[in-house]
């Protein structure tokens, strides 16, 4: 009887197998979720790296930015994530909400910030185990300057670990010509709480950029435009900054929004997918072929 149980089963099994589709032609769409967190770890076993080896870490912080919510730098990355993943065959990660926050807006109410060092050695645990669990791909979509720093030192001492591949977008550092193709002016880098950071925001959720403060506080409450060297103060005297004089001020148009969020999702995906391209010709040509 034990003999036909187990012959029952392996009919069983083999069954199902020729039923399913093979691992390796079923896409991240195909999944019933994108979201690394929704499975038991025996089905993402399954999945990582058969079906997927990219994963989309957002990251971000918690600090304050004019009229807009203090979860800003949170939203941001993590709604770039959502727009991209399909396009990148990639699983999102659950985002690290926590990062540097500079000092300057650290005593604001609501701000919270994580020590450098500290934060290094944070993102190094959380990207070490998702190479640990099959990723070979690592997209990390910054939402936070203070973070940068901490971030490439982890990225560093990881490929050079792992030989893992990892590439982090400061979303405000490329596609400089997006606004100034939606809003016009010249292109240049986002200001801090500003039209571009409202804008991602706005896309998304409006209800989170308040209108109502920004009116009451004043569109020139602001701190110097653009970046300046030779002062330094703490606290800031304003927690929104232009990136130049006379521009960067808040447009509350959700479909001019909704395109400018769409044109800097797009050369985030461009930029990752080259990359991978690139990562595994190089790995190609490693194994002589």
């Amino acid at each position: 009887m034990r003999k036909l149980a187990l012959s029952l089963m392996s009919v069983v099994a083999a069954l199902v197998l020729l039923s399913t589709p093979l691992l390796s032609q079923i896409k991240v769409k195909d999944l019933k979720s994108h979201y690394m967190q929704d499975y038991a770890w025996m089905r993402l076993a399954q999945i990582v790296p058969k079906v997927t080896d990219r994963v989309i870490l957002p990251i971000g912080t918690v600090e304050s930015h004019g009229a807009c919510a203090i979860g800003t730098d949170n939203y941001i990355p993590q709604n770039f994530a959502e727009l991209i993943w399909d396009k990148c065959n990639a699983l999102v990660a659950p985002a690290v909400n926590h990062g540097t926050t500079g000092a300057s807006v650290a005593r604001f109410p609501g701000s919270i910030t994580i020590r450098p060092e500290i934060m290094e050695e944070y993102l190094y645990d959380v990207m070490k185990d998702l190479i640990r669990s099959g990723f070979k791909n690592i997209l990390i979509i910054n939402g936070h300057g203070g973070n940068t720093d901490p971030l490439k030192k982890a990225m560093t001492r990881l490929h050079l670990e792992t030989s893992a591949h990892l590439l982090t977008v400061d979303w405000w550092k490329i596609g400089f010509d997006a606004a100034a193709q939606v809003y016009g002016g010249k292109p240049q880098q986002s200001g801090h709480g500003d039209l571009e950071e409202a804008a991602l925001v706005l896309s998304m959720r409006p209800d989170l950029v308040d209108k109502e403060m920004y009116e009451k506080l004043g569109k020139d409450n602001v701190g110097r435009a653009g970046v300046e060297d030779g002062f330094f103060m703490v606290p800031a005297w304003a927690t929104s900054r232009l990136p130049e004089k006379g521009f960067g001020y808040m447009d509350f148009d959700v479909k001019k929004a909704k395109e400018y969020t769409q044109k800097k999702a797009d050369t985030i995906t461009s930029v990752f997918l080259e990359a991978v391209q690139r990562w595994e010709m190089n790995e190609e040509w490693k194994k002589g072929r």
